[in-house]
């Protein structure tokens, strides 16, 4: 998919929810259900790539979560920050 495309619905999406208009977009979603510590958050974390939610013991991730997935090459991809985030520089 072109990335030019996954921004613009991004930046689409972020503006709807900011209205208070949810789905405006007809895309792929997911939906993890399960009982407490049953691996949801595992699952969400392996189809992502990484570890990006708490952990603890007891209710440590009760809340509903969006994620906007975007695909980076990895050349760049490969140098993050503390934040998770690509760093574009050489």
């Amino acid at each position: 998919m072109d990335e030019q495309l996954i921004k613009t619905v991004n930046k689409l999406q972020d503006a709807f929810s900011t209205v208070g208009v949810h789905n405006p977009v007809d895309l792929p979603q997911i939906v993890v259900i399960g009982s407490q510590s049953s691996g949801k958050s595992s699952v969400l974390e392996n189809i992502v790539g990484r570890d990006f939610l708490p952990r603890g013991s007891g209710i440590v991730t009760r809340r509903p979560l969006v994620l906007q997935l975007i695909n980076r090459p990895r050349k760049e991809a490969s140098k993050t920050d503390a934040n998770g985030d690509a760093s574009t520089n050489p």
